[in-house]
């Protein structure tokens, strides 16, 4: 009985050079590369690993998440960043407010349908759909006044000159001198490249001295660069019919600031957008060279590499499991915050989903593409702990790592109490991984900073907890470990394994029980040792005897036939006889005596075959027809027709048998009835035998044993060997025997299994 695996991980670990991959490349004799060489290269290996990886992911990750988030090609690409449709968004929206101004109203441009060929479409601005269904000579919406520091805002951006006049109602907004003349026909004011002039319902746009196609075919749809009025299906309608606008662009915006310190820039910050999306591009795509330079650099030096990778695995063999798993639940966490499609499914969660379906489905595959590079160092960071995860278990054998799982848990549990203990234990676990993560959210609940102490006492005092529970967690573990182990040994000490002691841990609780255990098993060992060894002595000794009584009974035996054969008279011939029929009895005895002795120690020869047990009964009884029509018995007899095979001795069972038989003869009641039946049930054959006995049978009586009889006088001839014969034939053949006693009812029964 192995106990050795109660160890509790109390067991020093073995080296970690012993559970690594052997490196192939060690340093071989007349190398020229010196131990402290290779070291370096291996460093430098790990080192260029690490930061291509991470250069490449990182810059790969970053442009595909600005792609994503862009929902097209980048504007980088575009040289002009007048030429993006940033810039013909942003001019639209200085239009919709300077005809608001002109026109003395705000109008609404956000709530107006156009007409498309076909039916009603909706204006795409921002790539938001608008489908608010209107009619379509609804061409503005009046909503509200105009706020009286509207003009003012503008006045102070530089970078987009205007001139608004309506002469109906002798409104004039501009931020020009009188003397700057803004107008299609005259030469922009110097810097300046872009004029768009509204007038009579139309927008003209001049670029660089070249007149621009504004509205095609004139029908709006998606296609359409200019969101402007003037189309067919968006004219400008009757608000702003006498409203003129003219405004002219930088073509290098500046930041202009009030006096107040209020930035009025937005041309400026299009232009900007546009120059540090060119600057994020050429930022990464020289990181990305870098990267491959350093995976080139690790390819070169692949194999030096291995060095740090199992070095590595040295260290990160000592982190258990549940942390290991806790890394990876927290990067990807990290991951979603951040993401910028995270704001568009809050927003959208106020429609249904079912009615909107397609627009559902297109959020969620945009937040999906977004999850792993919208926070690239939450993409690094799961990316190293998972490779950190797997050079863990590539060098270090899969029994080596330590969770604490595992060692709360209870090995091999056998018993109720193991199992319970086992699914408390888990539980707990549980709770204790919970701790720390609700200690993180308290404090974050209550809005405190890391620099506050308090921030500090309330995030580690639940891990402290944590570790305070895992420790009793481990105790109680060990200590139904224990306890398993002790009521195993019980059991095998029941089951007759007196040999295995129960070896426990020197710091283990129940370490003295179990001493006392070994030493209740080891007194046992030797009590049966004792005992057996005095039971073979006893059946040397019988059968010694046995075998030397057989030379001089012999003797005994020729001389008292010789003095039968003598013509005696009167009590001569009495003498004569009467030694005779001792010396026979006698020679019964000593044969019994002897086989017995062999039987009890396993030495009788048994020859096994295939009979017929109804048979057998048969000849039995017909061998001693004899001695049962001379006794005063009535013998019922009950045996099947067909046969009835078993396997076993036939020369021993018939012994069986015939004592059996002696046996009634010997002590049933005069003038009673013996019964004799062989019945089969259940894959068995039981051939019992029934008689009333002549004298009154003691209770609490082992009939089969030996030189028990069933009178105390021990006159009646038998040797009391009978039935413990029967006993030890009968089981020395495979069967079954028994004996079974009501008032004076005697019944033996022998058992066999049926032959298949």
């Amino acid at each position: 009985m192995d106990t050795k695996w109660n160890s509790m991980d109390r067991a020093p670990e073995e080296p970690l050079e012993q559970a690594a991959e052997p490196i192939q490349d060690e340093v071989k004799e007349g190398d020229s590369v010196p131990k402290r060489g290779r070291h370096v290269k291996a460093v430098i290996a790990f080192l260029a690993f690490v930061l291509g990886v991470s250069l490449v992911l990182g810059s790969l990750g970053a442009m595909a998440g600005r792609l994503i988030a862009q929902r097209g090609s980048p504007e980088w690409q575009v040289s002009d960043w007048q030429e993006t449709e940033a810039f013909r968004a942003e001019v639209a929206d200085y239009l919709q407010d300077f005809l608001s101004l002109g026109a003395g109203e705000h109008l609404n441009w956000y709530g107006t349908n156009v007409v498309q060929e076909g039916g009603y479409g909706s204006a795409r601005w921002y790539g938001v759909t608008y489908s608010d269904a209107i009619e379509a000579d609804s061409d503005f919406s009046s909503s509200s006044p105009v706020p009286s520091d509207k003009d003012l805002y503008y006045r102070n951006d530089k970078s987009v000159l205007y001139r608004v006049t309506n002469a109906k109602k002798d409104i004039y907004y501009s931020n020009v001198d009188d003397s700057q003349a803004l107008s299609i026909y005259n030469k922009l004011p110097e810097g300046y490249n872009f004029m768009l002039a509204f007038l009579h319902g139309k927008v003209t746009i001049v670029k660089d001295g070249q007149t621009l196609d504004v509205y095609g075919d004139g029908i709006y749809d998606a296609d359409s660069d200019w969101f402007v009025p003037g189309y067919e299906n968006f004219p400008a309608g009757e608000g702003v019919e006498d409203v003129s606008v003219y405004m002219a662009v930088r073509e290098t915006p500046l930041q202009y600031f009030t006096q107040n310190g209020v930035q009025t820039a937005r041309m400026y910050w299009v232009y900007e957008r546009l120059q540090e999306a060119r600057a994020f591009y050429f930022r990464q795509a020289v990181l990305l060279g870098v990267g491959v330079l350093f995976l080139l650099l690790w390819l070169a030096l692949r194999r030096e590499k291995r060095l740090a990778d199992q070095k590595l695995a040295s260290w990160t063999l000592h982190i258990w499991t549940e942390p290991r798993l806790l890394a990876v639940a927290a990067c990807l966490l990290w991951m979603t915050a951040g993401n910028p499609a995270a704001s568009e499914l809050a927003w959208a969660s106020r429609y249904d989903i079912f009615e909107n379906w397609d627009y559902w489905a297109s959020l969620v595959g945009r937040y999906l593409l977004l999850l792993p590079v919208s926070n690239i160092p939450a993409l690094l960071g799961l990316v190293w702990v998972l490779w950190l995860i797997h050079n863990d278990h590539r060098y270090n054998p899969r029994e080596k790592h330590r969770s604490l799982w595992r060692l709360i848990s209870i090995r091999l549990p056998r018993y109720t109490f193991q199992k319970r203990m086992n699914w408390l234990n888990r539980a707990a676990l549980v709770l204790i991984c919970v701790f720390p993560a609700a200690g993180v959210l308290l404090t974050i609940s209550l809005g405190l900073s890391p620099q506050h102490w308090l921030f500090w006492l309330m995030a580690a005092f639940p891990v402290i907890a944590a570790a305070a529970l895992l420790l009793i967690l481990r105790k109680h573990a060990a200590l139904a470990q224990d306890i398993g182990l002790l009521s195993g040994q019980v059991e095998a000490i029941r089951n007759g394994d007196l040999s295995t002691p129960l070896d426990l841990p020197e710091d283990a609780d129940l370490r003295q029980t179990a001493e006392a255990l070994n030493d209740i098993q080891a007194g046992l060992h030797t009590a049966l040792a004792e005992q057996t060894r005095s039971e073979r002595m006893k059946v040397e000794l019988v059968s010694n005897v046995s075998h030397d009584l057989k030379t001089p009974l012999t003797s005994i035996l020729s001389y008292a036939e010789l003095l039968r054969q003598e013509p005696l008279e009167g009590a001569a011939a009495d003498y004569a006889r009467i030694i005779d029929e001792k010396a026979q009895r006698l020679r019964s005895m000593v044969q019994d005596v002897f086989d017995i002795s062999k039987a009890a120690a396993d030495q009788l020869p048994v020859r096994l075959e295939r009979l017929d047990l109804a048979k057998l009964l048969r000849q039995t009884l017909a061998d001693m027809d004899d001695p049962i029509q001379a006794s005063h018995l009535t013998f019922k007899i009950d045996l099947p027709d067909a046969p009835v095979e078993i396997v076993a001795d036939g020369r021993r069972l018939y012994r069986v048998f015939q004592n059996l038989i002696q046996n009634a003869l010997q002590y049933a009641l005069e003038g009673s009835r013996v019964h004799l039946t062989l019945t089969t049930e259940a894959g068995k054959a039981a051939a019992s035998l029934r008689n009333v006995s002549r004298e009154e049978l003691p209770q609490g009586v082992d009939f089969t044993a030996r030189f028990v009889r069933g009178d105390a006088s021990r006159t009646d001839g038998g040797s009391g060997l009978g039935l413990s014969i029967a006993s030890s034939f009968t089981e020395a053949c495979g069967g079954e025997f028994r004996v079974e006693t009501v008032a004076d009812l005697f019944t033996a029964v022998v058992t066999f299994p049926l032959a298949d």
